[in-house]
């Protein structure tokens, strides 16, 4: 007969000894101490003179000023450098229609460093007495001056251009911005300003006093066709129909490229044309 194996005995895990309770309670007691102290620390290391910023400095502005941008930021009375956190502070500078992209840093240990580009206005808008910066976006930037050497653009009274909002299609800034550094060239004429009605009729006013007449530019086919209208006022310089130096011409309607119309002023001795 075969004899079973005798079972082993089972071994007891072995038991740490444990700490009398008057130790435990020390050591929570110690805990919170040096917690306590970690946080008393926090708090005069962010109350210290030391830690305080000192210089906020800005590149990059232009049309903003330097103390602009720090009250953008919020920076006019800083705390403690701890606490600047350049995210909220970038995306607050970039609520303002003049900026375009912002990058805080933060120097110890005393500075905060502003880096911001702008917005370049690259037209006036004009709607009765209010005159704004027009960015690349078509967005009201701010009150604008004369803005010579940018495209001037008459809109409607109504409504009145809103600082931070789109005052016109993008697109149709665009086309006006292309035809203002294109027209010399084409048929060597300067542009004087756009003009726009309620009815979104564009004509385009000479510095010799005529105008091109382009018709509705509302849809984006309207848009699509100006490239063939300014097309036709070189045509129409080519055939010789029309002398763009006349002082009598009055107007060029290209509304229909295939048949543009030109109008002349009589000359100072002709009669005043009578009804019959």
């Amino acid at each position: 007969m075969r004899s079973h194996p005798r079972p082993r005995p089972r071994r007891r895990p072995r038991q740490l000894p444990r700490k009398p309770l008057l130790d435990r309670r020390l050591g929570r007691l110690g805990s919170l101490g040096l917690l306590l102290v970690l946080v008393v620390l926090v708090v005069v290391l962010l109350a210290s003179p030391l830690a305080r910023v000192r210089r906020v400095t800005v590149s990059g502005a232009r049309h903003l000023s330097p103390a602009q941008v720090v009250a953008l930021a919020g920076l006019e009375h800083p705390g403690s450098i701890f606490l600047v956190s350049p995210g909220p502070i970038e995306a607050r500078l970039e609520t303002s229609p003049w900026v375009r992209s912002a990058q805080v840093s933060v120097v110890f240990p005393d500075q905060v460093r502003i880096a911001i580009q702008e917005w370049q206005p690259v037209a006036v808008y004009a709607a009765g007495p209010d005159r704004v910066w027009l960015s690349d976006q078509a967005v009201a930037m701010g009150p604008a001056g004369s803005g010579v050497g940018l495209v001037q653009i008459k809109g409607p009274v109504r409504p009145r251009p809103e600082v931070g909002r789109v005052v016109l299609d993008p697109r149709l800034l665009v086309a006006l911005v292309n035809i203002q550094r294109q027209l010399p060239g084409l048929i060597g004429q300067q542009v004087a300003r756009f003009e726009i009605d309620p009815c979104g009729d564009l004509t385009l006013v000479t510095q010799r006093g005529w105008q091109v007449q382009f018709g509705r530019v509302l849809t984006p086919e309207e848009l699509r066709s100006l490239t063939q209208k300014v097309a036709a006022l070189r045509q129409l310089q080519l055939a010789g129909d029309v002398n763009y130096d006349d002082p009598r011409l009055r107007y060029v309607n290209v509304m229909n490229p295939a048949a543009v119309a030109v109008g002349l002023s009589p000359r100072a001795s002709e009669p005043a044309p009578t009804c019959g």
